[in-house]
């Protein structure tokens, strides 16, 4: 079993940002924070399913469920206002709770507020996940060679985000473990083949929870 808290900040253009924090029974005092994409939310299979294991091995999470698609952004900056509502977020979970680990999984629009996370000194050492990182933008790529902590990059070779000199340059960070899929696509799938998708999603979540789980 385990409880969960819903909560919500005021974000961008005074819109209200929600999150879900949850703490199993045995919680550890390990945080995982889940920033998902702009249509890839924690309700789609890779972050469902990660919360699941998460909760398992007895780990706290803090779902952040913003929602750029609504209407009211139309004339927003998504990508700054990303970095704003995830930090408010942040820290309204933080003035109540103190954590000794945190991991963070950011995929693709996560990712912006990810690296903008990092420079905050009580993540310099968190163990990152970045799921389908958009690897084209300077910022996400100078995050992930600049972090000093264990992080790993999930990433297909089908994916628009893709960067092959930039993936081979990562590949010679020491603490840095490279996943990359041949022809999987932003999604986290192979297109047009569902049960091959299906099973891609089993070996992914098993190397995501082995990456959270080891020290």
């Amino acid at each position: 079993m385990h409880e969960v808290t819903d909560g919500q900040v005021v974000g961008t253009n005074g819109i209200s940002v929600s999150y879900s924090f949850l703490q199993p029974d045995s919680s550890s005092n390990t945080l995982v924070m889940l920033l998902p994409g702009y249509g890839y939310t924690n309700d789609s299979p890779m972050f469902r399913y990660t919360t699941a294991l998460c909760l398992e091995n007895g780990l706290n999470i803090l779902e952040v469920n913003y929602n750029y698609r609504d209407e009211r952004y139309d004339s927003v900056d998504v990508s700054e206002a990303i970095v704003d509502d995830v930090r408010l977020v942040i820290d309204q979970v933080l003035q109540s709770h103190s954590f000794n680990e945190y991991i963070i999984v950011g995929k693709s629009l996560g990712t912006v507020a990810m690296a903008s996370e990092l420079t905050r000194n009580v993540f310099h050492d968190a163990k990152l996940i970045w799921l389908t990182p958009l690897l084209k933008q300077d910022d996400i790529y100078e995050a992930i060679q600049s972090h000093k902590g264990q992080q790993m990059v999930l990433m297909g070779t089908a994916d628009q985000h893709y960067v092959l000199e930039r993936i081979e340059h990562l590949e010679h960070l020491a603490l840095t473990k490279l996943e990359i899929v041949e022809q999987m696509n932003h999604s986290l799938e192979y297109t047009g083949n569902t049960y091959e998708s299906l099973r891609l999603l089993e070996t992914l979540l098993k190397r995501v929870e082995q990456f959270m789980i080891s020290s």
